[in-house]
């Protein structure tokens, strides 16, 4: 993978070739998994089948409009991007049944330039942000994996606009922070960088190992924080920074919580949950570039502090468990919030 994510053009041939193998592949199941939708049950072959043949219809009719385009036109591309999310994203709410409730009051997104930190959690939750971002009338700007490369439509619409993959290694790690930088400091109006501070999809298992790695280390410092967070991963302040140091005057930061597909960890998490029996719930909350500490530890503490109120937040509205939701017979206890917490139930950070 790293071989082939060093080489546009071996990338690129092997991208497309498995592109054609799947497109083939779906229009062959297509019609064995339609069968099973006259029967009873969920009918999940046939749920999984359509969105799939959806996505990679999105995936080839996206590259075909991309290669009609001037490289150079972002508007162009963004709507590119935003018909086809659109379509996906209908195409999972008639199959997955996905819903996404409306946003509580006082959760409005701010003008002006925004830097969007949010929680890493669940199948397609960087999707759904980009194309809630895009339904806003946002240019997104997003940092993101290198692994995501390897998507054909990601890797053509996303080079020719201004975002930034993140790579392994030292040298390909300083080179995405500076990319951060450059993207944050030629935010306008109508732009938002869109960064995920805890560096990767959270789970608990991945919580739990991030714990035992800072046991072993004696990280004393670090160790406390990461302990009390119980649904995120302490954020990594560098890019965070390096955005917040770069942006220019009048710029936002907006912190987005959301709950909903957080439980779904694992692929068979996700075929046992469809249909989706709960809503994806979100906020955000906003504060201005110009109030961030200048103080290396101010600085941090302001972060955890921010970060631990997107935590509050997700403990005040968690969902049951997916074993939970396949056995109605157990009801799960409502979840209390930890006492040790603030409160992040409505109004924005002062």
């Amino acid at each position: 993978m790293r071989f082939l994510l060093r080489h546009t053009l071996l990338r690129r041939a092997c991208s497309f070739g498995a592109l054609a193998l799947l497109g083939v592949a779906a229009l062959v199941l297509l019609p064995l998994a339609l069968l099973t939708r006259p029967f009873g049950g969920r009918r999940r072959p046939a749920r999984f089948a359509a969105f799939t043949v959806t996505y990679l219809g999105a995936e080839i009719s996206g590259l075909c409009a991309a290669a009609r385009l001037d490289p150079r036109d972002e508007d162009a591309h963004q709507a590119v991007l935003h018909r086809l999310l659109g379509r996906l994203f209908r195409r999972a709410r008639r199959e997955f049944a996905l819903e996404v409730a409306p946003l509580e009051p006082g959760f409005e997104l701010p003008d002006g330039p925004l830097l969007v930190f949010s929680r890493h959690a669940g199948p397609g939750d960087s999707f759904l942000l980009v194309y809630a971002l895009l339904a806003a009338g946002r240019r997104p700007r997003v940092v993101l994996t290198e692994r995501l490369e390897l998507d054909p439509l990601i890797d053509i619409v996303l080079h020719r606009t201004p975002n930034c993959f993140v790579g392994r290694g030292p040298e390909r790690r300083a080179a995405a922070v500076e990319r951060i930088g450059t993207l944050a400091g030629q935010l306008g109006e109508h732009d938002a960088l869109l960064l995920f501070p805890e560096g990767g999809n959270f789970t608990t298992a991945r919580r739990s190992r991030l714990i035992a790695r800072l046991r072993s280390l004696r990280d004393w410092r670090r160790l406390p924080v990461a302990r009390s967070l119980e649904h995120v991963l302490p954020a990594r302040p560098t890019g965070v920074f390096a955005a917040v140091d770069a942006a220019p005057p009048g710029t936002r930061i907006v912190f987005v919580a959301h709950t909903g597909l957080d439980r779904l960890e694992s692929v068979a998490d996700v075929w046992h949950a469809v249909p989706l029996d709960f809503p994806v719930r979100a906020a955000w909350w906003a504060v201005p570039v110009e109030r961030v500490p200048g103080g290396e530890q101010e600085r941090i503490a302001w972060l955890e502090r921010e970060w631990a109120r997107v935590d509050a937040w997700i403990e005040r509205r968690a969902e049951p468990a997916v074993e939970d939701l396949v056995a109605p017979a157990q009801s799960p206890q409502p979840t209390q919030p930890a006492q040790s917490r603030p409160d992040a139930s409505s109004a924005p950070s002062p």
